[in-house]
């Protein structure tokens, strides 16, 4: 059985997206993805290359290499309390966290806060090399796998948040949890390219940067072939679903998707950092590749957000039928 293709839309007359949830909202999911990405980037570089530079700022030992690398959590904590104060159930909020099995508020509340306070231990712990701290006790390792645990929560949780509100089709997928994980992911890793290219960690190896690269673009194209089939996915699922894949690909959204997704979030940074690297990591490249695609990945939730229709009840869809008929008359 042949799938139906994506067809323009020819009438907008039931084309209603929420419109609760926009720009704001889109940023604190994008802070709190990102942030979480770049741990999860920066703790594995920081298992396996074990970069070190310490410094000294106002008399006190900084490892310069670990706040390059482990910042993320400072990004979540600046998203968070906004994440999860700014969902319109302000008056709600706190009957919703002491209800952590029916709530996905309470259980965000949790995984945002755990990731943080054990992420800004970990970071503090890892910039300020003080030899009180036991740096090579095993409990830091028990404590760096669970922040690790939880950044994934956290990166997941963004999208599993949306996908909790059943009435919007397009939102409510399992895919949508995994396309924020990638975009996550690939946000994160190009922050920690941009920070570690700021603070020249690896100028003299090269080749840690090279595969960060190689890893971000692998990212990219995973990205893209779940976003396909994220879209063609809510394509089929319902009548709403289906108007928001033609919303956001053809409707008023379709700048947003076709300039600040694909273009932003896709094309500009792969040939960008495909020319980069034929070019020996010409390092303007890679920053104009870098904030091109960080740009991408907001516009990404923002578009996600902005083309949710929500599920019409029968007795609104019967009042637009007899509307319609009276209007063709």
């Amino acid at each position: 059985m042949r799938a139906e293709p994506i067809r323009p839309i020819r009438t907008m007359r039931y084309l209603r997206p929420q419109e609760h949830w926009g720009w704001i909202i889109a940023i604190y999911l994008y802070l709190a993805g990102m942030g979480a990405g770049s741990y999860i980037i920066g703790t594995v570089i920081d298992w396996f290359v074990h970069p070190s530079r310490v410094v000294t700022l106002w008399g006190q030992p900084l490892d310069s290499a670990k706040a390059a690398l482990l910042w993320g959590p400072i990004l979540v904590a600046i998203g968070a309390p906004f994440l999860i104060l700014d969902l319109g159930i302000k008056k709600r909020f706190l009957y919703a966290c002491l209800n952590p099995r029916t709530s996905w508020v309470a259980r965000g509340f949790i995984i945002l806060s755990t990731f943080i306070i054990f992420g800004l231990v970990l970071f503090t712990k890892s910039v300020l090399s003080l030899e009180w701290f036991h740096a090579e006790s095993g409990l830091w390792h028990i404590l760096e796998v669970i922040a690790l645990a939880f950044a994934f929560g956290t990166a997941l949780y963004t999208g599993i948040l949306l996908k909790a509100t059943k009435s919007i089709p397009l939102w409510n997928t399992y895919l949508l949890p995994l396309l924020f994980l990638v975009s996550a992911l690939s946000t994160g890793s190009m922050a920690v390219i941009l920070s570690t290219l700021g603070s020249g960690l690896f100028s003299h190896d090269t080749a840690v940067l090279k595969v960060l690269m190689v890893g971000e673009q692998i990212l990219v194209v995973i990205e893209g072939v779940v976003l396909y089939l994220y879209l063609l996915g809510r394509h089929r699922v319902s009548e709403q679903g289906k108007d928001s894949v033609r919303l956001l690909l053809f409707g008023e959204k379709k700048f947003i998707f076709w300039g600040g997704i694909v273009l932003l979030g896709f094309i500009f940074p792969f040939v960008l950092e495909g020319i980069a690297a034929f070019s020996d990591g010409n390092v303007l490249l890679i920053f104009s590749s870098g904030l091109i695609l960080l740009c991408g990945g907001l516009f990404l939730r923002f578009g996600v957000l902005s083309a949710g229709i929500k599920e019409r009840i029968p007795m609104q869809r019967w009042t637009e039928f007899q509307y319609h008929l009276r209007g063709m008359k």
